[in-house]
């Protein structure tokens, strides 16, 4: 080791590793090269030099092909094929719009100046870059915005473009944004309508596996698209759509401008854009399906437990027809919790891929008058399967939060009133602090929040010590 390599930093020993290597690394030995060049002390180095990665390299220059093959985007991205579809008014034109027809198939701080189009066989493709005032649509209402474009007009006569025609596209530079166009008429891509749905559909797994994948709930456009259509690069199958169309077809995942996310997550901004202009949030309710008569009858049996004491538990059933609001009555019945004060609401937990790890989606609050965004939301509607669970919050003060798993869909009991309470668990008394003073035994039912943190322990009283104690004090009724 020299002593330049000594005064190196970790982001410079990184970008050295990275500028030197050929094609795919295995992360270990990537870690290997980097420590060489930039000896760490710290107790977990790797977990370091991963966590720099992902925040300062990966989209960047760096790509994970898995959890364990890095391998620089130039390599990657060379020899990428994907399909452009072109509106009316680019055919029209003889316009190609840059974004998002070559968005992120580039690499970021290359000026769209110096972008390169060819022909199949190797020739230089004539383009003109144009600016393009254009009205769209936003949350703020109508704005008029400037779009870079390729005025293509000539190069589109020549190959007689028309009308449901698309572009097939190949990187050859992703460094200095050098494409290979050649022209796809409508006819020939319908003939390869099963193929291209094929690749499509590959192209949104990838996707949707990193989002699954991520600690965050959201994945950056510029490291996933390229990882998915690197992972699913070969040239020898047919062209998949571009990611944009991609993503709009699939129902799994919504893009935001800046990242991918679940389609059912609900944007802070759009909520208070709603809120500033006098408009309430769309209920989940209001996407409801009409319920079959079987449906409505089937009875759901729920476990309920308190979160972080699931040793206290109530079987709870309730049919597919009934609602969130019966069901948060039943469960504010269930768990001695006030039926006439404080806000509750329902989160549906959704298992994310394979791992043990869950995304928590907003069915929405209620208040204790069955009032409420989740109020007319039927169970049934909830679309869950035995194994699968809710979390129900209680208070939104005190935040008393329960667990609410699926055990069951069965039919009803004949004579059977639903909601109802149907088992719990089996109650371990504890005994009144006062009345053991006393060399009596009597079952604690209330506790004295004051008298315990006086005492660094729980204080428990019976119904007849509560009735003499300190009535300064707060008590509260305990569950069993």
């Amino acid at each position: 080791m020299n002593d330049n390599s000594k005064s190196l930093t970790k982001s410079q020993a990184i970008e050295q590793v990275a500028s030197q290597m050929s094609g795919p690394l295995n992360f270990d030995e990537f870690t290997r090269q980097v420590l060489a060049l930039w000896p760490s002390s710290a107790k977990n180095p790797k977990a370091g030099i991963r966590k720099a990665l992902q925040y300062e390299y990966l989209g960047k220059n760096l790509l994970f092909l898995g959890e364990q093959t890095l391998i620089p985007i130039r390599f990657a991205m060379a020899g990428v094929q994907f399909r452009v579809s072109l509106t009316r008014q680019e055919i029209q034109r003889g316009w190609l719009f840059v974004y998002p027809a070559l968005g992120y198939m580039a690499q970021q701080n290359q000026p769209v100046e110096e972008y390169r189009l060819e022909e199949v066989d190797g020739y230089p493709i004539p383009v003109n870059l144009i600016t393009v005032k254009s009205k769209v649509k936003t949350l703020f209402g109508v704005s008029q915005v400037e779009q870079q474009a390729f005025d293509l007009n000539g190069w589109y006569k020549k190959h007689s473009l028309r009308r449901g025609d698309s572009l097939l596209v190949t990187v050859l530079d992703w460094e200095t944004g050098r494409f290979r166009l050649e022209t796809e008429p409508a006819r020939t891509r319908q003939k390869h309508a099963a193929e291209i749905q094929a690749r499509n559909q590959a192209l949104a797994d990838d996707v949707f596996q990193q989002l699954e994948a991520t600690h965050d709930e959201k994945i950056w456009v510029q490291v996933a698209i390229p990882t998915a259509y690197a992972r699913l690069k070969d040239s020898t199958a047919y062209p998949a759509d571009h990611w944009l169309d991609v993503l709009e077809q699939d129902p799994r995942m919504s893009w935001t401008g800046n990242d991918i996310r679940y389609a059912d997550w609900n944007s802070p901004f759009e909520s208070m854009l709603h809120d500033m202009r006098g408009e309430p949030d769309q209920p989940v309710s209001a996407h409801q399906k009409r319920l079959s008569k079987q449906e409505s009858r089937q009875v759901y049996r729920f476990k309920a437990a308190i979160w972080h004491q699931r040793s206290i538990w109530r079987r709870i059933e309730i049919q597919g027809g009934q609602t969130l609001s019966d069901l948060d009555r039943i469960l504010r019945i269930a768990f001695q919790h006030d039926t006439t004060d404080h806000m509750s609401g329902f989160w549906k937990l959704v298992r994310r891929g394979q791992s043990r790890r869950f995304r928590e989606v907003d069915l929405g609050s209620l208040n204790p008058f069955g009032e409420g965004e989740a109020a007319d939301l039927k169970i049934a509607n909830l679309a869950m399967n035995p194994g699968e669970a809710m979390k129900f919050v209680y208070d939104f003060g005190d935040w008393i939060v329960h667990r609410v798993e699926l055990e069951a869909i069965d039919e009803p009991e004949e004579g059977r009133q639903y909601p109802h309470i149907s088992g719990q668990n089996k109650p371990r008394y504890e005994n009144c602090h006062f009345c053991e003073e006393e060399g009596r035994k009597s079952v604690a039912t209330w506790i004295c929040y004051d008298c315990s943190s006086d005492e660094e322990g729980d204080i428990l009283l019976c119904d007849a010590c509560m009735e003499t104690h300190d009535e300064d004090h707060f008590l509260d009724e305990l569950l069993y």
